[in-house]
This record gives C-alpha cells, sequence and structure tokens, in this order.
C-alpha cells in the first residue's frame, strides 16, 4: 500500500512498524530505570556488519531489482516525467520493511553491549530516516536542476554527490543543534509531551555521543559500487570542483564570468528542500 505522509508522520508510523507496543514499554522501562536488559528484536533476521545500504533513481516509477544480496535498498527518488504534462511531481518512496531490517540491526549491534532505551531507539531510527531525506532530496535537486540546464543523468557520480553533501550537511555543527531540536519535536509527538526544557536538555546529553557514532557507522555502510569513494568530495571547494560542473551548461558559466553566483550549490540545494515532492511509505 502507498502513502503520501509528511515527513514526521511518516517516521513515527516507521517506527511503530518496527517495533510491536510490548518492545516500546519495554524501551520506556529501560529509559526510566536503566535496567540492564538485552532488547528483543522483531526481525526474522539480522543484516551482519558487511551489509551495503542503497537506494536508487527511478525514471519512471518502476520495478527496481536488488542484484547484490548483500545491498539493502532503504530509499528512493522517482524522477519527474516532464512528458505527461504538470501532474508527475518527484517522489521520494521509503521502503519500511527494509528500513525495519536495517534499523533493528544496527540497534541489535550497538545493543549487544548498551541497554536501548526508547530514546536511543527512536533518535537513530530518526537519524537514519532523516539522512535518508535528506539523500533523496539531493536527488530532488539534481532532477530540477537537470530539467534547467539539460545535462545529462549519471548514476555513479550522482550517489557519489548526494552521500557525500549529506554527510556535509550532517557534519556541520549548527546542524547537530538543530537536528536535536527537530528530533524533540519528533519525540514529543511519539510521547504526546508538550516541551519540556529539562527534559530537552537530558535528552541532548544522552545522545551526544550517539550522533557522533551514527555519522560513522552509518554512512560507512555507503560502500557499493555506485557509492565508493564519496568521501573524495566531502571537501568544501568540491562543490565547486566536481558539484558545479555536474549540473552546469554553457550559460551558468556565462553567468559565474559575470560574477553571478550560480555555483552556490549547497546554497541551492537548503532552498529547493523537498518542497513540491511527495513523500510515500510503501
Amino acid at each position: 500500500m502507498r502513502m503520501t505522509k509528511n515527513f514526521q508522520d511518516a517516521t513515527i508510523e516507521i517506527f511503530k512498524n518496527i517495533f510491536s507496543p510490548e518492545q516500546i514499554e519495554k524501551m520506556i522501562e529501560v529509559d526510566l530505570s536503566g535496567i540492564d536488559n538485552k532488547l528483543i528484536l522483531p526481525a526474522e533476521k539480522y543484516l551482519d556488519k558487511q551489509f551495503k545500504i542503497a537506494d536508487f533513481v527511478n525514471p519512471n516509477n518502476s520495478e527496481n531489482a536488488e542484484s547484490d544480496p548483500n545491498e539493502i535498498i532503504l530509499a528512493s527518488y522517482t524522477l519527474m516525467d516532464f512528458s505527461v504534462g504538470n501532474n508527475s511531481p518527484g517522489i521520494i518512496t521509503f521502503y519500511q520493511d527494509n528500513i525495519k531490517l536495517y534499523i533493528t540491526s544496527l540497534i541489535n549491534y550497538i545493543n549487544s553491549s548498551t541497554p536501548i532505551g526508547l530514546n536511543a531507539a527512536l533518535y537513530i531510527h530518526y537519524f537514519v530516516m532523516y539522512e535518508l531525506l535528506r539523500h533523496e532530496a539531493f536527488h530532488y535537486y539534481s532532477d530540477i536542476k537537470r530539467y534547467l540546464t539539460g545535462t545529462k543523468f549519471d548514476i555513479t557520480i550522482e550517489e557519489r554527490l548526494a552521500v557525500a553533501h549529506t554527510y556535509n550537511t550532517f557534519s556541520v555543527p549548527f546542524f547537530k543543534r538543530r537536528f536535536d531540536i527537530d528530533f524533540m519535536y519528533v519525540y514529543g509527538k511519539f510521547m504526546n509531551l508538550s516541551y519540556n526544557k529539562n527534559l530537552f536538555v537530558k535528552i541532548r546529553n544522552e545522545n551526544r555521543m550517539l550522533f557522533d557514532f551514527l555519522l560513522t557507522e552509518h554512512f560507512m555502510s555507503y560502500y557499493s559500487t555506485d557509492y565508493k569513494n564519496w568521501q573524495r568530495y566531502i571537501l568544501k571547494d568540491c562543490y565547486q570542483t566536481h558539484f558545479y560542473p555536474y549540473f552546469k551548461n554553457s550559460k551558468l558559466d556565462d553567468l559565474l564570468a559575470n560574477g553571478v553566483q550560480v555555483n552556490k550549490i549547497a546554497e541551492e540545494i537548503r532552498l529547493f528542500g523537498i518542497e513540491g515532492a511527495q513523500l510515500i511509505v510503501e
């Protein structure tokens, strides 16, 4: 079943599909008392540490086969189809069964040495979901930019740029503060709580090391062929040396030569966001 959702609702819905009410209650107990128990996760199987996470860019919403048995597709972006007029928005799709397998495997890996409470489990889930959203938002921006400039789609280059840009976004100190605030909104919505400054500070402090851990563990899972060597594009000047050349045409070069800053790719991506795209949970 395909459902159009806003991002916060999609995040909470998928989390509730990953964990049963009983498991959620058990995680709340860990948060409240710090009891040393192991969380029993619902996946029928767990991925090992060799799995590769991936997405795919879909030109016509067709099925995409997973040719690599060690690769798990968590999300996709379906390109706008301008041949059908003005009724074909870009579509960002989250695959909840695969997300469930990935999230439970990631939590199981962490939980092997540390009990996981609701705060940490939801934080891990939100981190992954938000990274997927920003990754697919890059493809959405690329789709818009290619329509304007007429440049060609190159899956290998674009995937590496997408991972690098998302990593850069997550690595900015200001982003981490913004992420904590956004997470508290989702946490409050999930728990039906109003804003509480003391709770916010407590949860922020508990998750401080978790964010840095995920920044390494999650992004290092992008290592299949199309994503290899994405670390080459995380330097600041790469937006001029690699990102801009991927999107540019001669008219943009003319504007740039006249002092128009059409090479501000990171700023443009933030400006476009996901406005106009559809979000779907499948």
